[in-house]
């Protein structure tokens, strides 16, 4: 007699790992069918200038800096699942609200805040729990292996979110991702979950000895928000059009899913610090040669270069991240501040500078700092 599927899914879930990647697979597909589209949402739909874009995402990370703090007394207090559980509301109102932002311009201040909130909870709770999770010696895999799923989300997500925003604009959007972020939460629930206890050292958060780790943190957020804001700006420029850039978004997310593979291997069998540099280097030249992109070609294949240089430096990035860490709370709470941080930093340069292409200039620099961990 066949076993119903729902059984082959428990069997699947009672692992931590496996549960971990079904959630954040879950919660990536939500956001890359809209993640993409978020400061075009701003800057094209509702008529923002570039300006109040820049400010949406400093008011989200101050929030995240904030809320890092008070965040690792829930993972303390709960598990893992749970704190997912506490993420659904905020996320979903995030979504919910965006909008309604043409009625209430007020909300144009609330809800990028929900949204550093949200994911102070969220990627706090998570990085401790992938870090008790995962083997040292299969790290790269493992890692290689939520990267893959989530680039494998990724294939489908920006075409499924410029579809639906060609064919019934931004509402029906809003409300299917609503529904994924909250299923992302449903497969922690099936596994045979340790409840780990993480105890912080706050005096420790600030001292020398991860001030240097820290850089390498405050480069890796702020080369991370120009890539998540200020390059979909970019494209979309080229492109004209939400289903073209989310057309262009799945083929590079192809590509990139199959080195990955690669990536991943390569960090369990070489010195992880050694593909960081050769990553970062790469990464680096990739940000420079797109403040001269002038035509489809160049677009096309920078973005493709990116992509690979990008994982390239990420993926051991993450590794030696969690490497590290050795499961320590207060190491988590650092890597939040400075992320945060590099953030917000690189938002007020670009800010003061008013020039989209100089956050290219400026992501090249900062990640370079990537070399430091």
């Amino acid at each position: 007699m066949l076993e119903h599927p729902i059984h082959y899914m428990r069997f699947f879930l009672k692992k931590e790992l496996n549960a971990l990647y079904t959630s954040i697979v879950l919660r990536d597909l939500a956001f890359s069918m809209v993640g993409i589209f978020v400061p075009l949402y701003l800057l094209i739909e509702l008529k923002y200038s570039l300006s109040n874009v820049i400010l949406f995402y400093v008011i989200y990370s101050l929030a995240y800096l904030l809320f890092i703090f008070p965040s690792s007394k829930l993972v303390d207090l709960f598990s893992f699942k749970y704190i997912t559980l506490i993420s659904c509301p905020l996320y979903i109102s995030y979504f919910v609200l965006l909008d309604f932002i043409p009625s209430y311009s007020w909300l144009f201040y609330l809800v990028p805040f929900l949204l550093g909130v949200a994911d102070s909870f969220f990627w706090l709770g998570f990085h401790f729990e992938f870090a008790g999770a995962s083997d040292y010696k299969d790290r790269g895999k493992e890692i290689g292996n939520w990267f893959n799923l989530s680039l494998f989300s990724g294939l489908v997500g920006p075409l499924m979110g410029g579809s639906l925003l060609l064919a019934s604009g931004f509402d029906l959007l809003f409300f299917i991702v609503s529904v994924l972020i909250f299923g992302s939460a449903v497969p922690m629930f099936f596994c045979k979950y340790k409840n780990k206890r993480m105890e912080v050292k706050l005096r420790e958060i600030f001292s020398i000895k991860f001030l240097r780790d820290g850089i390498a943190y405050f480069g890796n957020g702020g080369a991370g928000i120009v890539a998540g804001v200020f390059w979909p700006i970019f494209v979309f420029s080229f492109l004209q059009g939400y289903l073209k850039l989310g057309s262009l978004a799945t083929i590079i997310s192809l590509f990139t899913l199959l080195f990955t593979i690669l990536i991943g291997k390569l960090t369990d069998g070489y010195s992880r610090r050694m593909i960081v540099k050769i990553g970062t280097a790469f990464n680096c030249i990739s940000w420079i040669l797109k403040i001269f992109i002038k035509n489809l070609f160049q677009l096309v294949g920078l973005y493709l270069f990116g992509g690979f240089s990008s994982m390239t430096a990420e993926l051991p990035f993450s590794a030696l991240m969690y490497d590290k860490s050795k499961n320590r709370g207060e190491y988590f709470i650092m890597r939040g501040f400075y992320f945060s941080l590099g953030r917000i930093v690189i938002l007020l340069l670009v800010l003061w500078i008013g020039s989209l292409k100089s956050s290219f200039l400026l992501a090249s620099l900062f990640s370079l700092l990537y070399m430091l961990l």
